[in-house]
């Protein structure tokens, strides 16, 4: 998989030129989460230190934890599941 980092930085810049409410927190361990605001739908986007990306759309039953409901450890079908729901709407 690609550099987490660059990943981040492709998510980030995709998000931005898109006009797509996000934000992100940076923690001390290195991981990083991004939260998505996008068609009415609020999805977390983690990328962990473990060598994965984390990806979980969040409903109104907010169970939330740690643990994503999908992990990526190929950068390409990462790339495959943020252009499905960002820009393929």
């Amino acid at each position: 998989m690609e550099n987490t980092q660059e990943l981040f930085r492709f998510t980030m810049n995709l998000l931005e030129s898109k006009g797509i409410h996000h934000e992100s927190t940076m923690f001390d361990s290195g991981a990083i989460m991004i939260d998505v605001w996008h068609n009415g739908k609020f999805y977390v986007i983690q990328f962990d230190t473990d060598g994965f990306i984390g990806f979980s759309e969040v409903n109104e039953n907010i169970g939330f934890d740690c643990n994503p409901d999908e992990k990526f450890y190929d950068s390409t079908k990462y790339k495959h599941k943020l252009n499905s729901i960002i820009v393929n709407e």
